[in-house]
This record gives structure tokens, sequence and C-alpha cells, in this order.
């Protein structure tokens, strides 16, 4: 299998493309046409000679995957399935939203976390994406989205990008970079499980990315019951994001599924308060989307309870949000992605 261009760094790409024959300036165009332009195909690299680029081409994978299904919600959302170089296959959503449009990328194939409640991680982890792979969704996506423009930018799909913390700081660098795709990085969102220290490593970047905390509950066991593999104190993790808040200056928000009658009662409500309040940060919930497979009886709570349990936080000084449902007929809403074949 060819090494993936876009994971090389501009150093190495230039210098490959000057050792097949380039001179120094088209070695600098090959750049702009790559990470500016969003080349697919060596073919349209018109400052190259033929000679190089078919050279390129024998040495380098331009694209990272390709698309091989397509499931369209009837609410305009779409979930993309991407067959990688080697055959394993990741998930994508595109969520329309009036005048914006919202990117959740995958970060690994398939995710190591096993919340009890989200499919994502009912198969393990087979392996991390590169960065080229998660750059290869955002390229994706604006070739879906032809005129309109992609706004947002959340790292929510399949897998805890904090575990693959090395490709994915470079490939949000790399789309966020003025000489390259300049897009906002206010506009992307990275969602974690925990993992404090690596919190503070990511506010040490001092980027300005939005950072959400998937807690789901203020009290500890009930949290390790939700997400078996958590061994940070929900305590220790808000003390984290709230470090990122000072870093960065970016509020952080925390995720809620809420499971009726699990972590969707009055006492739940009031511990969160009590974990939270003088925080500056936003609450949002997500009621339960099904998912098939799952270990436990589950249920997602009727639109009243949650509806109280919102007010509840409210009335404790919290900001809330309530995330709409998007995607859930086609398996495409939160917590719904998942290890596919084709």
């Amino acid at each position: 299998m060819k090494p993936l261009l876009r994971d090389l760094s501009r150093e190495e790409l230039e210098g490959t493309a000057l050792e097949l024959g380039a001179k120094a300036f088209q070695a600098r165009s090959l750049y702009d046409w790559v990470w500016r332009r969003g080349a697919r195909s060596f073919a349209t690299v018109t400052d190259l000679p033929a000679a190089v680029r078919t050279a390129l081409d024998e040495r380098l994978q331009l694209t990272a995957g390709q698309v091989v299904e397509r499931s369209l919600s009837t609410d305009g959302t779409s979930k993309l399935l991407l067959e990688l170089a080697d055959g394993e296959t990741v998930e994508m959503v595109l969520i329309p939203d009036r005048d914006r449009h919202t990117l959740c990328v995958s970060s690994q194939v398939g995710c190591p976390v096993a919340c009890v409640f989200c499919a994502s991680g009912l198969d393990g982890v087979r392996r991390n994406l590169t960065s080229a792979e998660i750059v290869e969704q955002f390229l994706i996506a604006r070739e879906e989205l032809g005129s309109a423009s992609l706004t947002n930018l959340v790292v929510m799909g399949l897998g805890e990008p904090l575990l693959n913390f090395d490709a994915l700081i470079d490939a949000l660098t790399r789309i966020s970079d003025p000489e390259g795709f300049a897009f906002s990085a206010r506009r992307i969102t990275v969602s974690t499980s925990g993992y404090p220290d690596r919190i503070r490593k990511l506010a040490g970047l001092e980027r300005p990315w939005n950072l959400a905390v998937s807690l789901h509950a203020a009290e500890e066991g009930l949290r390790k019951e939700l997400v078996p593999t958590a061994t940070t104190a929900p305590a220790a993790l808000v003390a984290a994001a709230t470090y990122y808040l000072r870093t960065t200056g970016r509020k952080p928000t925390y995720e809620i599924v809420l499971l009726a009658g699990r972590n969707d009662r009055a006492k739940d409500a009031d511990a969160l308060v009590r974990l939270l309040r003088g925080v500056r940060c936003t609450v949002n919930l997500i009621p339960w989307n099904n998912v098939e497979g799952v270990s436990l009886d589950l249920a997602r709570p009727a639109d009243d309870a949650v509806e109280s349990f919102r007010a509840r936080l409210e009335r404790g000084g919290l900001n809330v949000t309530w995330r709409r449902r998007r995607g859930h007929d086609r398996d495409a809403a939160c917590g719904q992605l998942r290890l596919r074949q084709p």
C-alpha cells in the first residue's frame, strides 16, 4: 500500500517533488494544490510536468478513502460510509441546519471507550486513523456540499479523539491553516470521554478549538456504570475542562446522554448542579437514540421528562441546551455510528 500523501509534512512533500524532478517553484506549487485547492487527482496539478505527476502517482496515494455507501435521512442528514486504502471503513455525517452545515468526523476505526448506550464501541477499536484519513472526511464533505459552505466541524464520530492525539492535532492544524484550507478554528469542536492529562495537553496548544466532554453523570459510580472504561472522577474532568477554559478562553460543553430511569432523575440533575455550579460551561442534553445490540435494557426518556430535567438544571443556575434529534432513521444520530461493511 502506498503512503498517503497528506500524511507527509510540507518539507517531506516538497522534498519528494524535488527528488522526482520538479523545480523548486513547482514543488511549492504542489503544496498549494494539495492543501489549499484540495486536489483530488494528480492529473489536475497542471503546474507540474507530466513525468513528475506520473512519478508522484506511482509513489504516493493522494486520496485516503472513497465513499462506498450513502444514506439520506428524511431530515436531510447524510451518512457516508468511507472505505479506506486498507479496506477498513468509517462513517461520517453531514448535518444541514438552515444556513449551516456541520460535519461530524471519525478519529478511529471503532472505539475503545465502550459506553453502554453507544454503538461505536460495540465492536471495539481496530486502529487509529491517520491525519490524512481525518482530513479526507473534510475534503469529501466539501465535495458533497458543492456550492454550499461547510460551517462547523465536530470530532464526534467513531473513536476517542484524544487517544489519537498526534494525528488529530495534525489534521485539525492543517484544516485550519491560513495557508491551506483556512477553515475557522473557532468552528471546530473536539469531543472526549475524559483523559484530563490530554485535555490539559490540548489546552497547552492554545488553539481556539471548542471542547465537549462526554460526562453523562455527575455521580462517579453512575458514570462508571454508563462508561465502564472510565478511570477519572467527574470532578477531575471538570477541573481539566476548566483549565482548558482558562488557557484558551473557550467555554466547554458537557454532554449528557439521557437514559430513562437511569440518569434523568431529579437526583441526577441535582448532582450535576452541585458539580457544575459556578463553572462557566454549557450542559447539552441528548436524549438517547436507540441502538441495537447494547447489553442493557435502555430507553429514551419522554420529552416531558427531558424538559423537567432541563428546567431543574436551569433553576440551579446552569446554561442548558437540548440537542435536536437528527438522522436517527438512518442510524446517523449521536451514538449510532459504528463499524460497518458496505
